[in-house]
């Protein structure tokens, strides 16, 4: 009878533990939902499910010390000129902040070889923040290089005794065998780089994408195996509008010191290396989704209109930091997160044409409405994207046009501040 009395007692006591983590995860999907519910379209309300369900895996976990945490990977991949700066510079202390009130760094990682060890040509952001930020951009840019290129001279790594000189592989090897370390250790891992939407590149895209993945843990041979799979993995998008917003703010980060916006938009099909796929969200999500890897869009309109913070939302929604409802963290109400590498400059762009850019673009982009029904894809705050949704559905059977006509289309609205017309 004591023993009965004894299971008896622990058994409500688990009942309760379950009633309780799947009340939490329901409330969590909720407040997912009523993000969602506006959109005019199927945005896989199945999927937000999978998510919350996934969430109420992880609650599960904490609530039982002898199981094991649900790990996942998390690529923020940008694209360029979306906030991944200062997305990645906030991430980049939240995770290693052990006192941090959100406590991120009890359950992620952000993998960085050779921490401590990095050289002074580790340039590749202009404000007081960590070498190890840029670390994951060079991991990112090492995707697209050959096989068959010989050695590399790594900039932000380098050995006590100066070794900076590698091949492909070897450079490759030493982000793996980190990645490895963090995720066997038993947190998840999160790799940021806005460098990663180069993955939505016609000709090197798919290519980048699975080296990306052929160097996670599960897929390594190093010792001890890691247990996990490629459903383990979500890749994070935003989407910036207005676009031409967008369009204006890549001039900003690469020429506008050289050049006008002006004759940086007429010259578009003059440049070899436009990076038309920095500007190109949804096609970015659309290339993770044909690899069958579960993906978050973010429409940055959206959250603006809630009066959030992207780096919150990450935080918070998808990482599952203990934060309130306007997401800010547990403990840390009044913490202002960092806004980096904001750049303006005036143009002689008229505003007509601004809007004119934005048709364009969004025509171009219903292209993409099928895709956002996808079951693998989660959409959060939409707003802008709601719009679009309607736009394409009264174009009718109106063709559709590829991104070279989109360049050309753009090109022919900026001529007319040229010619005067």
């Amino acid at each position: 009878m004591h023993h009965s009395k004894w299971t008896s007692l622990l058994f409500a006591l688990v009942v309760i533990l379950i009633v309780d983590n799947v009340h939490r995860a329901t409330m969590w999907e909720s407040e997912i939902l009523n993000k969602a519910t506006s959109m005019k379209y199927n945005c896989a309300p199945s999927n937000i499910v999978s998510m919350a369900a996934t969430y109420a895996v992880n609650q599960t976990a904490k609530s039982d010390p002898m199981a094991k945490p649900k790990q996942n990977v998390v690529l923020l991949v940008g694209p360029h000129k979306t906030g991944s700066t200062s997305i990645q510079a906030n991430l980049f202390n939240w995770l290693h902040d052990h006192t941090h009130p959100s406590k991120l760094s009890q359950s992620w990682a952000w993998p960085s070889p050779f921490e401590g060890l990095l050289d002074a040509e580790c340039n590749d952001i202009s404000y007081e923040q960590p070498k190890e930020l840029a670390i994951i951009y060079r991991w990112a840019n090492a995707m697209k290089w050959d096989n068959d290129k010989e050695t590399i001279v790594i900039k932000c790594m380098v050995f006590p005794n100066g070794t900076q000189i590698y091949s492909v592989d070897q450079y490759l090897a030493f982000y793996e065998k980190e990645f490895h370390r963090q995720w066997v250790d038993g947190r998840g891992l999160v790799t940021a780089s806005e460098a990663l939407d180069m993955i939505g590149e016609s000709k090197k895209g798919s290519r980048v994408l699975k080296r990306v993945v052929a160097q996670l843990p599960w897929h390594s041979n190093t010792v001890p195996a890691a247990d996990g799979s490629d459903s383990d993995i979500t890749a994070v998008v935003a989407y910036r509008s207005p676009r031409s917003k967008h369009l204006e703010s890549l001039w900003h980060q690469c020429c506008m010191d050289k050049e006008s916006f002006e004759h940086y938009l007429i010259h578009l099909n003059d440049r070899s290396w436009f990076p038309t796929h920095s500007l190109d969200s949804l096609n970015l999500a659309n290339q993770f989704l044909k690899q069958g890897i579960k993906t978050l869009l973010i429409d940055l309109a959206g959250v603006l209109v809630e009066g959030y913070d992207v780096s919150n939302v990450i935080a918070c929604d998808v990482l599952g930091a203990a934060c309130t409802t306007e997401k800010r963290f547990m403990g840390a109400l009044d913490e202002k997160p960092i806004i980096a590498n904001a750049k303006n400059k005036n143009h002689t762009i008229t505003l007509e044409q601004m809007q004119q850019i934005d048709e364009v673009i969004e025509e171009y982009e219903c292209n993409f409405l099928t895709m956002l029904g996808h079951r693998s894809l989660t959409i959060l705050y939409p707003s802008a994207l709601d719009k679009l949704v309607e736009k394409c559905e009264g174009l009718g059977d109106r063709d559709l046009f590829g991104v070279e006509a989109l360049k050309g289309k753009i090109v022919k609205i900026a001529k007319k501040s040229a010619s005067g017309s």
